[in-house]
């Protein structure tokens, strides 16, 4: 399975209000395409883009993602948490603070505050920043 047809299955999951499921298939392609790094920014679009969906915590593709950890995955993470806010993605993002040695720790936190103070982040997005402790 190229990342393409990868991609497309995931999205044909995607189920408003209900739990994402990936199917065995496409986790065995995800973990044997030899370039899996490339997924992962197509993967937090997707997160993203569908704040309805329950992506599970951690769940499938949380744990693909973050298996690329001081491999680009934060600066990626970065970029979709500042396009698209969504409770799911402020909860990787916090993840990602909660490692006291990562060089980027401070600049989770700032990106978090700038949301919560900007008008046009989404409440429940605020919500979840408020829910955990960034200090």
């Amino acid at each position: 399975m190229t990342i393409h047809q990868i991609m497309e299955r995931l999205q044909k999951n995607i189920k408003p209000y209900e739990e994402y499921v990936v199917d065995d298939e496409v986790m065995q392609a995800m973990n044997s395409i030899s370039n899996a790094e490339e997924l992962v920014k197509p993967i937090l679009e997707l997160i993203g883009n569908n704040a309805t969906v329950d992506f599970g915590t951690p769940g499938y593709l949380v744990h693909f993602v973050e298996s690329f950890y001081n491999k680009g995955y934060e600066e990626l993470l970065i970029q979709s948490v500042i396009k698209t806010p969504t409770p799911h993605n402020i909860w990787l993002l916090h993840r990602c603070y909660n490692n006291v040695k990562d060089t980027k720790h401070n600049t989770y936190k700032i990106i978090a505050m700038e949301l919560k103070n900007s008008d046009t982040t989404p409440i429940e997005v605020k919500k979840q920043i408020d829910f955990y402790n960034w200090d």
